[in-house]
């Protein structure tokens, strides 16, 4: 099964694109939806069984407001430099996975929280 992710970019003007990720395939888009359309005009019918996750992504008390503008700018930095097919420096590779990691974890235990709340609500 292949995931495709939607995260939310900003532009140097302060515009919102939308980038949909699938492995090495990527698209942007003024909406989430644009982007998503986008990329699957790039998938084979062999990538049909897909996992599609929007990230939502705004600091809170899981990922904090640093972390969030590193990765941010990390994760800029990493599409610039895949458009002008560079590599990202190797410290800035390892705190990037270092922050992907830490953003994983905050997403787990939204997700428990969330899990919980609905738990809660049927008793």
């Amino acid at each position: 099964m292949n995931t495709i992710e939607i995260i939310q970019e900003s532009t140097p003007n302060q515009s919102t694109t939308y980038r949909a990720i699938c492995g090495e395939k990527q698209a942007l888009g003024i909406s989430p939806g644009q982007a998503l359309d986008e990329l699957e005009q790039q998938l084979t019918n062999l990538e049909t069984n897909t996992l599609i996750v929007i990230q939502r992504f705004v600091p809170d008390r899981f990922f904090y407001q640093p972390q969030y503008e590193k990765f941010q700018q990390l994760i800029n930095r990493l599409h610039k430099n895949q458009d002008n097919q560079q590599l990202l420096s190797r410290e800035e590779q390892q705190e990037l996975e270092e922050l992907t990691a830490a953003e994983l974890a905050a997403a787990t235990e939204r997700s428990r929280e969330i899990w919980a709340n609905l738990k809660n609500q049927e008793t």
